[in-house]
């Protein structure tokens, strides 16, 4: 599949202040396609950069002109170890329909996917993440996707598709059976009790805010396991990402969305990162697209870091700890890896597309709550969401 009918070329004025020379900027040390330069070889690259500037779907319009405020901070930022070969594409082109965008993007997820590709994704609206839950849905199991975001984007209604409803094709009935999702910081008063029971009746979860900042680094295993993550700037503070297209003034700190990022590229899981909704309009000295285009560069540095362990694949890496649930009647199995400490649980149900069980990430903490007698959450979860509840 020829890629270069996709994407318009990447056209950056130059920028009037650089941090570095030439020889240690970003810019410098990546492929790029451009007028002269068309996209090729890629396959000799491990990710793929690309813009969607669209926002007509957008709950609040502006976010269409981010990605290449993003694309010239990220230019400006120290290169990243050379092993790690990146890919710019450019802009998808855009035309027609807003779902013409959504099955090009999907399309072209597929075939990043397929060369084994991890894509990062500067929006635009946060719905263009339906291209991403489309080329998921195309291969078997159970995706689990993340969204960092201070609001849950699903309406109860079955209302015309928006950036504030886009998550109504994960939590429907043929959703569930494909998608698994959990969102991390919401805000208690911009979320529904309804939507907070929907999510208790499917099985998903969100994070309140307030808890996810108590301690960013439990947050890990949720990263850890999501294939997809699409990240709403408006989850950020208004102090440190003033051009959200929601501004609030509570939210994550930048270093801890940069945090987040990290953690999903040492995840082996994580092959799709989105970021969307934010409006350059708004932005403050073009302080959200930096955020942005940090945020980016540390997951893009936790590439060059990401290790292949689990259970399943490195057992030579494995301890295997037994808890035994006395009144649940549980045996609950957990796998420690001797390389990075991470924990994982196992669930008593059989993947079908591996053959084993499933295993779910999770933390030290989740261990020591089995050993005091208590059900870890997303153990419960899990059992209950993959139907084999057991009594």
């Amino acid at each position: 599949m020829d890629l270069n009918g996709y994407f318009d070329p990447v056209s950056l004025e130059r920028p009037e202040f650089e941090y570095l020379d030439n020889n240690e900027s970003f810019s410098h040390h990546i492929s790029v396609h451009t007028p002269d330069h068309p996209i090729r070889e890629l396959d000799k690259h491990q990710v793929a950069l690309m813009g969607v500037p669209v926002d007509s779907n957008g709950f609040i319009k502006g976010s269409k002109d981010a990605p290449n405020h993003i694309r010239s901070k990220l230019y400006q930022l120290r290169k990243i170890n050379r092993n790690l070969k990146i890919y710019d594409l450019g802009n998808v082109k855009i035309g027609g329909a807003i779902n013409d965008t959504y099955f090009a993007l999907r399309d072209i997820l597929l075939e990043l996917r397929e060369r084994e590709i991890t894509t990062v994704i500067f929006g635009g609206s946060q719905d263009l993440s339906r291209g991403a839950f489309l080329a998921l849905e195309k291969h078997e199991g159970l995706h689990q996707l993340l969204t960092i975001d201070s609001m849950l984007d699903f309406s109860l209604n079955e209302d015309q598709l928006n950036s504030r409803n886009y998550l109504n094709q994960v939590v429907n009935s043929t959703g569930l059976k494909q998608f698994s999702l959990t969102n991390l910081g919401h805000q208690a008063y911009f979320v529904s009790e309804e939507q907070l029971q929907q999510l208790d009746k499917s099985y998903l979860e969100s994070i309140r805010l307030g808890e996810a900042r108590k301690e960013i680094k439990q947050a890990e295993p949720l990263i850890r396991d999501s294939e997809f993550i699409s990240i709403d700037m408006g989850a950020v503070r208004h102090a440190d990402a003033p051009g959200a297209s929601t501004p609030s003034p509570n939210g994550f700190f930048a270093d801890e969305l940069c945090q987040i990022t990290r953690y999903a590229g040492l995840s082996e899981q994580t092959n799709i990162l989105g970021f969307f909704e934010l409006n350059p309009k708004s932005d403050i000295n073009g302080q959200t697209a930096h955020l942005a285009a940090q945020s980016t560069w540390y997951f893009l540095e936790g590439l060059t870091h990401r290790i292949r362990e689990n259970p399943k694949d490195t057992p030579e890496h494995i301890k295997k700890f037994i808890v035994t649930l006395n009144a649940a009647g549980h045996d609950i199995i957990f796998h420690k890896s001797t390389l990075s400490e991470r924990w994982w649980m196992e669930i008593p149900v059989k993947n079908p597309a591996t053959g084993y069980n499933f295993f779910v990430s999770c933390s030290y903490e989740d261990y020591q709550h089995a050993c005091n007698q208590e059900i870890p959450d997303r153990w419960w979860r899990f059992l209950h969401r993959l139907g084999n509840e057991k009594d």
